[in-house]
């Protein structure tokens, strides 16, 4: 377990790292991005207003019902969808654009163009880009936004949309109300001749059969007017009779939802079904979107919404049985009312029959006529009296809620949304290219990689910015690295009692060899060995400017066979370090450079010093390093952090051992420690004890300071006679 956590943490380690190194280019991505996003939002996208009207809308009845009470209630989903179709309608919209001339307008502001746009055109585009309709889901109220560029018309289009509907709405209403009128009217016309016939028909009959009225009937005409009753009412009652046995047994052969919808049909569906029903639409509806976002079957949400659909149908299943049974119970009733009717009846006929003569049957017949008609015509004035009254007060279809007022702000686009999601881009883009920049980036970033692909040991790491020593003095913090380098390759005398030769290759130039090789030769000079520092870089040699020395002659001068290497050695500033510079070498003679005569030389200068630091030159490209790393006793790579691919390093390293160089280590140079903490631990330790050595070295002024001052305030000649 502690192993996988250390490398999880390495690895998100790794991240970070490469996050803090490339934070410019993460920055600067992720401020292009997000200045490009607020300028196309600002500038460039096109603005757009919303205006909404809210109206409310009733649900009419096809047939106003005299003499059973309505049915209308509920939220119903269906009817409210099919209304805003009709909204988003061409008999709706067409007369909208007109209204509004958007045809023209559009043309000349949207697209530039001189002709007025077509109307079907115009109305794809009003319902493409300028027009919303919605309703609210258990409410009666519908939603109509108008959008535009302009404010001002988006919300001229929603008013304008709702009020074309109202007038649509009110004029269709109207017309079924006049349509029904007149059609009721014709039904009372010819009612009326029919009852005039048949008063003529009895006043006939009367004249030619001599009867006298104005005594008033005679108990056989009471008779006879009670039996043409009854018998109405009996004739009535038996046709309701029949067809309530009728509907009732077509009504039981219906499978339960198609009883349902008959039920709705007949007029027989209250409130309360048309309730459960929408409700039972809206969960089923639910449930399907549920399932359909991902949802499984046995998610407590499901199952809730599973149970609230059962529920719901167990009081419909309760609801319909009711009236199921009440129909039954109806039928019911009505048989038994049939059935005292056709006693009632029977009787009266029997009496009828007994009293009846052969003159009188044509008149009752005709007087019977005669209340029948007029009995038809009561009933249509009476209908046609309901008819007028309701018309008279029922509710406006439509009803303006609220009207549309021009926007103050654009609602698209969404500054807030598109602000966000360019800084989210930008950040998304900026560490995608800092990743794929590290991808590409194959130099060496870490101790791991020189240890992973070079299989050779870090020996010290050396910050950036790093100078000679000889210029930022003894106990400057960076020393401590060098000091490091020293223990690490531990260097003393051999048995033979000469000094040893060591080099520093690098496999490009501007690596940092020549400053890390002064700088180890600086702290083991002052160490207390003997050091001498050959500058071997003939065609390109820096020494005597890191000691501010002429560099007139030198090795160059040795290799030309003008003096013995002893003749050219210079002391410098630093105690026990001496310098031997590379002089000048003619371009011609630089072939003179061999293994044989530097031999020669080292054999003769380790007999003088302990430690012969050699500054070579590249080995890559260079026949000159790979000369002196088989001629030297210890070979170190130095590798700037970041600066060369890693084949460079690898192509050095396989240099130095084809000439069979000992290579025991790298210097891994130039270490940005502020970015890459993890180095940051080889220079916390220096800057710590050389802070804690500057602050003891001033007590130890102060107290010297101190001291000196009491011992001037001292009387004279009281000093020594004290002790």
């Amino acid at each position: 377990m502690t192993g996988n956590s250390s490398d999880i943490s390495l690895h998100f380690l790794d991240y970070w790292r490469v996050i803090r190194n490339r934070a410019p280019i993460i920055i600067t991505i992720f401020l292009l991005t997000f200045m490009t996003g607020y300028v196309v939002t600002v500038y460039y996208m096109e603005k757009m207003y919303a205006s909404t009207t809210q109206i409310r809308v009733e649900k009419k009845e096809k047939d106003i019902k005299v003499f059973t009470p309505s049915t209308e209630g509920g939220f119903d989903p269906v009817f409210f969808q099919a209304e805003v179709e009709v909204i988003q309608s061409k008999k709706i919209l067409y007369p909208v654009i007109e209204k509004l001339q958007l045809d023209k307008i559009w043309a000349e502001r949207i697209y530039k163009l001189p002709q007025p746009l077509r109307i079907d055109q115009t109305y794809a585009i009003l319902l493409g880009r300028g027009l919303d309709v919605s309703f609210k889901r258990g409410s009666n109220l519908i939603e109509i936004k108008g959008t535009s560029d302009v404010p001002q018309e988006a919300a001229a289009i929603a008013n304008t949309v709702a009020d074309v509907y109202l007038q649509v709405r009110h004029s269709d209403e109207a017309s079924k109300a006049t349509r029904g009128f007149e059609t009721l009217d014709d039904e009372i016309g010819k009612q009326k001749d029919l009852l005039q016939k048949a008063k003529d028909n009895v006043e006939k009959l009367r004249k030619d059969l001599n009867i006298d009225m104005v005594g008033g009937a005679s108990d056989e005409q009471t008779i006879q007017v009670e039996y043409q009753r009854k018998k109405t009412m009996l004739d009535d009652a038996q046709a309701d009779c029949l067809a309530r046995q009728v509907r009732f047994d077509e009504l039981r052969k219906l499978p339960f939802n198609q009883l349902v919808d008959a039920l709705a049909a007949m007029g027989m569906e209250d409130s309360n079904l048309s309730a459960l029903r929408g409700r039972q639409l809206l969960a089923e509806s639910d449930l399907e979107q549920m399932l359909k976002s991902g949802l499984e079957v046995n998610h407590p949400r499901i199952q809730a919404r599973k149970a609230e659909v059962d529920k719901i149908k167990e009081q419909i299943v309760n609801i319909v049985e009711g009236k199921r049974k009440a129909l039954d119970i109806d039928v019911q009733v009505t048989k038994a009312r049939v059935a005292q009717l056709e006693k009632e009846v029977k009787g009266l006929e029997n009496r009828v029959r007994s009293e009846q003569t052969t003159v009188m049957l044509p008149y009752k017949d005709a007087l019977r006529e005669a209340d029948r008609q007029q009995n038809i015509l009561d009933a249509l004035m009476i209908r046609r009296k309901q008819e007028y009254v309701d018309s008279a007060v029922t509710n406006d279809p439509v009803t303006i809620v609220s009207k549309a007022e021009p926007a103050d702000h654009p609602y698209r686009p969404n500054n807030t949304l598109n602000f966000a999601a360019s800084a989210v881009a930008g950040l998304v883009l900026g560490l995608a290219l800092a990743f794929f920049i590290e991808y590409l980036d194959t130099s060496v970033k870490t101790m791991d990689d020189v240890e992973k692909f070079l299989g050779l040991p870090v020996l010290t790491v050396i910050p950036d910015g790093v100078r000679p020593l000889v210029q930022e003095g003894a106990d400057s913090p960076n020393a401590e690295g060098y000091r490091i380098l020293r223990a690490k390759i531990n260097i003393e005398h051999n048995k033979t009692g000469t000094g040893r030769a060591i080099t520093m290759l690098s496999g490009g130039p501007g690596e940092g060899k020549s400053t890390t090789l002064f700088n180890l030769a600086y702290v083991c000079a002052q160490a207390g060995q003997s050091v001498l520092l050959v500058d071997a870089d003939l065609r390109r040699p820096t020494v005597h400017n890191i000691l501010d020395i002429e560099n007139e002659t030198g090795l160059a001068d040795v290799f030309l066979g003008k003096g013995e290497p002893k003749q050219y050695l210079r002391s410098t500033q630093v105690p026990n370090l001496h310098v031997l510079t590379s002089g000048h070498m003619p371009s011609a003679e630089i072939g003179t450079f061999s293994g044989q005569k530097l031999r020669q030389v080292l054999d003769d200068l380790k007999k003088r010093y302990d430690l012969i630091f050699i500054d070579a030159p590249p080995v890559l490209g260079i026949s000159d390093g790979s000369i002196i790393s088989h001629e030297v006793d210890f070979t170190m790579l130095v590798i700037q952090h970041r600066r060369f691919p890693r084949d460079i390093s690898l192509r050095a390293k396989k240099a130095i051992e084809e000439v069979k160089g000992n290579l025991i280590g790298v210097v891994l140079n130039a270490v940005e420690l502020k970015s890459d903490e993890a180095y940051y631990y080889y220079s916390s330790y220096g800057d710590y004890y050389y802070k804690n050595g500057k602050e003891t070295k001033e007590r130890t002024k102060k107290k010297s300071k101190d001291a000196n001052v009491a011992e001037s305030k001292k009387p004279e000649g009281g000093g020594s006679e004290a002790f």
